[in-house]
């Protein structure tokens, strides 16, 4: 068996660079590239949504085929697009379902994404293209696990062909109401506890967990803390009971072939670790680009979507009466933060920025360029998690020399560890409580280290360069669980 190349399809709602609002995005525009390095037939299926339209490839050159796909009693057609410049992609245009602004957040995403589902495994009927594994991810492909099992597998064609699908975050869980098992010609049976219903509900994550043949997410320590209340999202009973055995934590990588401080083009200089002083004069073009202070006192970064999820809300906590984000400011810091996401905090940061001018920029908008000029211009990374199901910020920032300082949850708890100046040995700064005042002394001592130590501040950036978390260990890892499987 180890001899016959793999055929794996990614399904997923986003991939990097066509269409991204997160890390799910990044995992599945690296992942299916490092796996056919190794050997393996990757491709992918996804959304061909308004927004990439013109912007990667001649539209009607290719096009593939069209077919028409069933939802209950409707029948929708869609076009097939293709390109391979990047990783053999399968495009789903649909004018019905993805011809919007954003990507998620409309009132139809139940029918939308079940008509993705049904549209990916109709895709197989029209194409040279059998897989071995479908490679599910989040809830927006979780009914394809379910249709595949219970619908597609008595056909030959699919019956030999195996699911994974893998939890990026679990507080998305595509929750609607029972009358929407008719977009999937599902029976009212399906509304039980063993199946899909979820407190009088359907959701379309349970029917992948339940069908999959296999669960994965996105770091070992994620694997294990959503099998408790805390971080289950009401589904922890069904994951450390009937489904414990089949759920494997693999923890993602980053594209060294994009995040590369040697490499990387937006970069106002290039730097390895070798000559890490270069960073130094990133932080001083970054300073007089963007109109702060042009001074060495540590500059702190946040590249990050602005939610309770990500840890904000500690900022707002106080200190000595003073609200936690002040009481950093009193230190001789500056702060940079790029991101959108909940008004309270968009609010909170104008707030921030109007107050601490010269010391503070705030950039709300997604750039990935400035992201990483942010990376290679910060000395530390603040990323302050209630929960992290793996998080790429720390990897990028490590990879960049930044200094990570992280809550010790999900798979921050597994890639960053904390310095220890006996041994020289650790990566960051972790705090375990989730409480504003752990993350002001964390942050307090970074500085101290940068101020008054800064041998032992440039020993953490380098152990934390020279870390690999390159995709080559996942890759292996889950051609590993596809064989088990197969």
């Amino acid at each position: 068996m180890k001899d016959i190349p793999l055929k794996c399809l990614f399904v997923s709602s986003e991939v990097a660079p066509y269409a991204k609002t997160g890390g799910l995005a990044d995992v599945v525009g690296a992942l299916p590239k490092k796996l056919r390095k190794h050997g393996v037939d990757a491709r992918v299926a996804m959304p061909y949504y308004q927004s990439m339209q013109g912007k990667f490839f001649e539209h009607d050159e290719h096009f593939l085929t069209s077919y028409n796909v069933q939802l209950g009693w409707r029948v929708q057609g869609v076009g097939i697009y293709y390109d391979d410049h990047i990783v053999p992609t399968y495009f789903l245009k649909s004018d019905t379902y993805f011809a919007r602004p954003e990507l998620y957040s409309y009132k139809d995403d139940d029918e939308r994404f079940a008509f993705f589902c049904k549209g990916v495994l109709e895709l197989i009927r029209h194409i040279d293209f059998v897989p071995d594994i479908i490679h599910c991810n989040d809830w927006q492909t979780g009914p394809l696990c379910l249709l595949l099992k219970d619908k597609y597998s008595h056909d030959p064609l699919y019956a030999d062909i195996k699911s994974i699908y893998t939890i990026h975050n679990m507080k998305f869980q595509g929750i609607f109401g029972r009358e929407r098992l008719e977009l999937l010609e599902l029976s009212p049976d399906y509304m039980s506890q063993e199946k899909i219903e979820y407190h009088g509900a359907i959701s379309y994550m349970k029917a992948g967990l339940i069908y999959a043949d296999k669960i994965t997410t996105v770091s070992p320590t994620y694997a294990e803390e959503i099998k408790t209340y805390e971080y289950g999202c009401g589904l922890d009973r069904l994951l450390s009971e009937k489904l414990n055995d089949k759920i494997e934590g693999i923890l993602n990588g980053i594209d060294y072939d994009i995040y590369n401080p040697k490499t990387d083009p937006h970069l106002y200089v290039n730097y390895t670790y070798r000559s890490i002083q270069r960073k130094k004069q990133n932080k001083a073009m970054f300073q007089k680009e963007y109109g702060l202070q042009e001074k060495d006192c540590m500059l702190i970064g946040i590249v990050s979507r602005l939610t309770d999820q990500k840890g904000f809300d500690l900022m707002q906590q106080t200190i000595d009466h003073l609200w936690v984000m002040d009481k950093i400011m009193q230190l001789d810091v500056q702060f940079v933060v790029l991101g959108t996401g909940e008004q309270e905090y968009e609010d909170m940061f104008r707030h921030l920025a109007y107050k601490y001018r010269e010391r503070t920029g705030v950039f709300l908008a997604f750039d990935e360029a400035l992201a990483q000029k942010i990376y290679a211009a910060s000395d530390v990374f603040l990323m302050p998690s209630l929960f992290e199901p793996c998080g790429l910020g720390q990897l990028m920032a490590m990879r960049y020399g930044s200094v990570p300082i992280v809550r010790k949850t999900g798979g921050l708890k597994d890639t960053v560890m904390h310095y220890n100046r006996e041994t020289k040995k650790g990566t960051g700064f972790e705090f375990e409580e989730y409480s504003g005042y752990w993350m002001y002394k964390k942050i307090e001592e970074a500085y101290e280290y940068y101020n008054e130590e800064p041998e032992h501040f440039k020993q953490i950036q380098l152990n934390g360069m020279k870390k690999g978390f390159s995709w080559d260990d996942a890759a292996k890892a889950y051609m590993k669980v596809y064989r088990d499987i197969i």
